[in-house]
């Protein structure tokens, strides 16, 4: 009597269910797959949050499809902004955007349908990077729309990049847009120019959208120079210095359209606020007829609360306040992994990683992801992630998180390292 959307078997995998096991009897596990910023230690201002959200409540209700003016407002005046602190520095220039050329959501994975909703008919399909986070493939299905998977290749320098032959495979007539993760997670690197300049020739040549996920852009885990306009800094490795640049999407000419999504359970580490959003851009005529239809379908839901729209001006304030701290924690732990796993003789060999939250350990080909995870979590009482979670095309891994406290990722790492 249940929709085919869902599938017919909802059970646990082993992992979660001997998780869910010890945690019910008392078991302390040092978690090393902790995503939630908000049992992650960090310090919030949370006074100046309670003042945005009191200055909020009282406003009328004023339902616009887009969302608030002032909201989009201060969205777009962020979005183009540069990182400028802890040794980052960027381009005094920025890209333009519009703020007519945005749509508030309730989060990433509702810009997620409202795109799917926009592109495609029953049965068509989008084209998913592997290995990726396991949630494209859920919100596709309950769109009712196909995935078909390109990989991610790992370059013999340690670092990921996308495979344009298995991209222009994956790519059928029934394919309505390319998803892209920059910097992809858990592979945690940013998509380089020559591939942003592929990406949008392909989608525009065979007709398809470009859906970008930017959600990590703001947590690189390398050092950057002043590089040009919407290119905007050469990361220098530590290890090797050797130069690679990123590729930023947003406001950079294309042919193709183009969606970039993000929001604040990432950008400020605020997932309880619920406000994602969508840009729009590419030629005119498309962007325009695009950002129509996506009226529509925000117009039927107004799922955005009038609250956190009108307190994100004030809540972007806060942003690198709560940003230092991640990218603080995410590099000392990062520093502590390199320190344990640099030497391929460990067994565990760290890849190195670029931005976002997660970092790769890569096993020997022959072991298995699953055995080691569970032998870990019994034995060492250690949560870590076995790498066939996020699909990976070859190679075993285990995946950790950077954002978790430092004292208990150094002991976590150390009884992997021992363990």
């Amino acid at each position: 009597m249940f929709s085919s959307r869902l599938p017919d078997d909802l059970s646990e995998n082993r992992l979660s269910r001997r998780v869910r096991e010890l945690r019910a009897e008392g078991v302390e596990l040092l978690d090393l797959t902790l995503s939630n910023p908000t049992r992650a230690g960090l310090t919030y201002p949370e006074e100046e949050i309670r003042e945005a959200f009191a200055r909020a409540s009282a406003l009328p209700y004023d339902p616009q499809p887009r969302g608030l003016a002032v909201t989009r407002e201060a969205i777009a005046a962020g979005s183009g902004a540069l990182q400028r602190a802890d040794g980052f520095r960027g381009s005094e220039r920025r890209p333009f955007i519009d703020p007519a050329h945005l749509h508030c959501t309730s989060s990433s994975s509702e810009a997620y349908s409202m795109l799917f909703k926009l592109l495609c008919d029953p049965g068509d399909e989008i084209c998913i990077p592997l290995p990726a986070y396991p949630l494209f493939a859920w919100l596709a299905g309950l769109d009712a729309v196909r995935v078909r998977p390109y990989n991610l290749r790992l370059a013999p320098d340690g670092h990921w990049h996308i495979d344009m032959h298995s991209l222009d495979m994956a790519i059928s007539d029934r394919t309505r847009a390319v998803i892209v993760v920059n910097p992809s997670n858990p592979a945690a690197n940013y998509l380089r120019p020559d591939e942003f300049l592929q990406l949008d020739s392909l989608c525009a040549r065979n007709r398809i959208a470009l859906i970008t996920d930017e959600v990590f852009w703001d947590f690189p885990l390398i050092d950057f120079s002043a590089g040009a306009a919407g290119i905007e800094a050469a990361p220098v490795s530590r290890e090797s210095e050797n130069v690679v640049t990123r590729q930023r999407t947003v406001g950079i000419p294309g042919e193709a359209l183009r969606f970039t999504i993000n929001g604040l359970s990432k950008l400020l580490a605020l997932p309880q606020m619920k406000l994602g959003w969508i840009l729009t851009e590419g030629p005119a005529s498309l962007r325009d007829d695009a950002l129509a239809r996506l009226d529509v379908i925000a117009d039927s839901y107004l799922s955005v609360s009038t609250p956190v729209m009108a307190a994100a001006p004030a809540l972007l304030g806060f942003r690198e306040n709560i940003q230092s701290q991640i990218r603080t924690r995410c590099l000392r732990n990062l520093e502590t992994a390199r320190a344990l796993f640099g030497d391929a003789r460990s067994g565990l060999t760290l890849l190195p990683p670029e931005g976002g939250w997660s970092a790769l350990l890569r096993l020997p080909d022959a072991a298995d992801e699953e055995v080691i995870a569970l032998r870990l979590l019994e034995q060492e009482r250690v949560l870590v992630h076995p790498g066939y979670l996020f699909d990976f095309a070859r190679g075993k891994f285990l995946v950790v998180s950077l954002l978790s406290p430092e004292e208990g990722f150094a002991e976590g790492t150390r009884r992997l390292h021992s363990g």
